[in-house]
């Protein structure tokens, strides 16, 4: 069997390099009836080709709920981290191939997944039935379907929380890009004149989750960068303001589905930590303060009332009215405990600690101001203690990606020497963990990797942990 040794001081570049390879070699979608050039959604590390027999073993539980982890096919919205990592390392290591073969999955998509509407069909709805040659659309727990090309306007689109890598689109395709992006203006949002916005596009209300508003938002002033058309950031400010203007008046805290019912109509969680990130590449996008200020506020909010001084914790639910922590029994499968777990297993939920971590280092870079410095450590320090990761089970790749990121950004913000050894004690952790067979395993769990696991994640924080800066290639927000 390969060793996962190097002889190298550059582990993580050669080890994110290797899996890639591995990838390309073995694991895209040539099958019958329509072969392409697609990554597969699940890899066997051992071959790396997609499992013979893909059931998970006894004891092992799926990553995802419903069918988001696109059993028996390529589910390209989660690999775009992957996607982003190949071509920033074609451009460290001046191997084309890398890019060369991100570029070629993104066009077999382009060219299989584009509906009436010109949305496209992925996200947690949709894939591609690499064995049937066809996109499929799934609703709850439902068998999915293959999609009618004929009239299906990817009504069930809905894209969170990975926010998409428009770069690598529109360097294949930037009218089939822009046509994408100007649909989602015009299909999640329900109410144009307050930005009242569903995540799901279907122009009708619903659930308007922060993330979704947050994605929706960045990829409009994005195209507004791109195309010069303002309107398009006018719209995603809006989109912005209607979840700013459904927080509470005492506490600031954001809500992050309001008008529903259920517990995430009146609570709000680590998500605005996402909702924040994105709102901050807003403002790079399109320089409107509009969007920096309401990142700032509703981080801030968080920050004031989600610590528990006692535990060293940050709250999983924070009762958005009086800023207490609701602790009540959980609900759905997919609500955040009372405590936001770094290696939460379920995947997505609305627990996004990371994020919130990234947000603070990302406001003290901007402002200076000592509540996100104090939030940088507290973050810093629920890592620490937590390790080794999971009560030493280990975690998913997406999980030690995002640590590493956040610390490495926190070590250059503080400069602070403890941050960065911490990130590099992450990345050993990660690389003994998860690497083996020439590939990172999604999960020390089983010997297979998922697009939803997050590897993309891991290897764009090796590569950012090695060169002490956001690697080249793909724009991609974590």
């Amino acid at each position: 069997m390969p060793s996962n040794r190097f002889n190298s001081n550059n582990p993580g570049i050669e080890a994110s390099v290797s899996h890639l390879k591995k990838v390309i070699e073995n694991g895209t979608a040539n099958f019958a009836p329509d072969p392409c050039a697609m990554w597969m959604s699940s890899i066997d590390t051992r071959t790396g080709r997609y499992p013979e027999n893909d059931r998970r073993p006894p004891g092992v539980a799926n990553r995802v709920y419903r069918n988001i982890g696109a059993p028996r096919g390529c589910t390209l919205y989660w690999d775009q981290p992957a996607i982003a990592a190949a071509h920033a390392l074609a451009a460290l290591t001046g191997d084309a191939s890398l890019a060369s073969a991100a570029d070629a999955c993104v066009m077999a998509f382009l060219q299989r997944c584009i509906s009436k509407s010109g949305l496209f069909f992925w996200g947690n709805h949709y894939y591609w039935d690499a064995f049937e040659g066809c996109a499929k659309v799934f609703y709850s727990d439902e068998e999915p379907q293959p999609v009618d090309y004929e009239h299906d306007e990817a009504m069930m689109h809905e894209l969170r929380p990975v926010p998409p890598a428009w770069e690598a689109f529109w360097r294949i395709s930037p009218q089939a890009t822009e046509r994408c992006i100007r649909a989602m203006g015009k299909y999640y949002i329900f109410d144009h004149d307050t930005g009242g916005f569903n995540r799901h596009a279907n122009r009708s209300s619903g659930h308007a989750f922060l993330e979704s508003g947050g994605i929706l938002a960045e990829s409009l002033c994005w195209l507004a960068k791109k195309t010069g058309d303002t309107a398009l950031a006018e719209t995603a400010l809006r989109v912005a303001q209607y979840s700013w203007n459904h927080r509470s008046e005492q506490t600031g805290l954001v809500i992050n589905s309001p008008g529903q019912k259920r517990w995430d109509g009146h609570t709000c969680t680590t998500e605005v930590g996402a909702w924040a990130m994105s709102l901050l590449r807003c403002f790079a996008y399109t320089g409107i303060a509009g969007f920096a200020d309401i990142a700032r506020n509703a981080t801030a909010a968080y920050l004031r009332y989600g610590y528990d001084e006692r535990a060293g914790l940050y709250y999983g639910r924070l009762n958005a009215e009086d800023g207490t922590p609701n602790l009540s029994p959980k609900e759905t499968v997919y609500q955040p405990g009372n405590y936001a777990d770094l290696w939460e297993p379920l995947f997505p939920t609305h627990n996004y600690p990371m994020s919130l971590a990234e947000a603070c280092v990302q406001l003290f870079e901007m402002t200076g101001e000592q509540q996100f410095a104090q939030g940088i450590a507290r973050w810093q320090s629920v890592i620490e203690k937590s390790l080794p990761a999971n009560e030493g089970r280990g975690a998913y790749a997406e999980h030690y990606g995002r640590c590493i990121h956040f610390l490495t950004r926190a070590a250059a913000a503080s400069n602070d020497q403890s941050a960065a050894d911490l990130a590099r004690r992450v990345a050993g952790e990660a690389i003994e963990t998860l690497f083996e067979n020439r590939m990172f395993r999604g999960h020390p769990g089983e010997h297979r990797c998922d697009a939803v696991d997050g590897a993309g994640y891991l290897m764009l924080a090796l590569i950012e942990l090695k060169h002490g800066q956001e690697p080249d290639g793909m724009v991609f927000g974590f």
